[in-house]
């Protein structure tokens, strides 16, 4: 862990020294009143960011926090039947260290520092706790503890790493100029879409993922989705689809200031070859710089061949 200051090194002592000796009863109630707590924090966090990217990940933790909650609440249940969360005397592990940080910070890579190191904090403290619990079924439940908010920390740090990018950059996503660019990583891509969507005349996703799961992912009911299927189910495209909607997709650039996604460009190009899935993208390319669209391309970089992908950086600028 990096170093932390005296002051949050005997926080952490004192979570450390109250939780060691408590039984299982005890440390699920306390793990679940904290992300009761923490889910709340980030929905009001949500609420107080203008960064479309930011927001997303801010509801995204905090229904992460709440899926967590459910996970602890049932394993509680399991264990005991017909008794309750108690209430445990402790400091709160999460947000609380952090929460003046939080409220007086007004840049979004600092906001951010505070959030990864709020999960950092709670992620080392839990591990600690299962090197030094009383019994072998505490040390499981600290184990899982600190994997929920390890999952927490990398979740913000990709955020955080993308803005980052952008700083040295010396602009911000939405100022990006209309064009193309290629994204090896789909969550960093998406990002990107939402900050631009704040100028845009209109948004398309065409992705692996299915409907349901984007608007779930995304928070916007005002984009619309493709869901691209390796078989013909109803409601989706296949990859032979997509490539043959090439000139429809090229007159949904035509129309100035849009957004478009492709996901998943290796899945395309599985099925119905590099050299007709480029050709495609290579004329969505062209109909995004001439008409002040965008298109953003996410492909995974290892199931592509290193030609493929060399290609692919000379046409597009790579993001990420």
């Amino acid at each position: 862990m990096p170093p932390i200051s005296p002051e949050l090194r005997d926080y952490m002592n004192r979570i450390i020294e109250t939780l060691r000796d408590k039984s299982v009863k005890e440390i699920l109630s306390y793990a679940i009143f904290n992300e009761q707590e923490e889910a709340e924090y980030y929905r009001k966090l949500a609420r107080h960011t203008p960064r479309e990217s930011i927001k997303a990940l801010f509801l995204q933790m905090a229904d992460e926090s709440v899926e967590h909650y459910k996970r602890l609440y049932e394993l509680f249940k399991k264990l005991y039947p017909n008794e309750e969360p108690v209430e445990v005397e402790a400091p709160p592990v999460e947000v609380a260290p952090f929460y003046p940080k939080f409220e007086s910070v007004d840049d979004y890579l600092e906001a951010l520092e505070y959030c990864m190191k709020s999960e950092l904090f709670a992620k080392d403290t839990y591990e600690i706790l299962s090197q030094r619990a009383s019994s072998e079924d505490a040390r499981i439940v600290f184990v899982q503890l600190s994997n929920m908010e390890k999952e927490h920390y990398m979740r913000i740090k990709k955020a955080y790493d993308l803005l980052a990018e952008f700083r040295d950059r010396r602009t911000l996503p939405e100022n990006l100029e209309p064009g193309a660019y290629l994204f090896s990583d789909k969550v960093k891509a998406r990002y990107v879409l939402l900050d631009l969507m704040g100028n845009a005349e209109e948004t398309y996703v065409f992705s692996r993922d299915p409907p349901k799961k984007l608007r779930e992912w995304f928070k916007r009911e005002d984009i619309n989705f493709a869901w691209i299927s390796t078989a013909p189910i109803k409601g989706s495209i296949t990859p032979k689809m997509l490539i043959e909607s090439s000139t429809g997709m090229c007159e949904l650039l035509e129309k100035g200031n849009v957004v478009l996604l492709v996901e998943n460009f290796e899945v395309v190009t599985m099925s119905v070859g590099f050299k007709k899935a480029f050709e495609c993208i290579s004329l969505l390319r062209d109909a995004a710089i001439i008409y002040g669209s965008y298109l953003l391309v996410h492909a995974n970089r290892p199931a592509m061949s290193e030609r493929e992908w060399a290609v692919l950086e000379a046409e597009f600028e790579v993001i990420g």
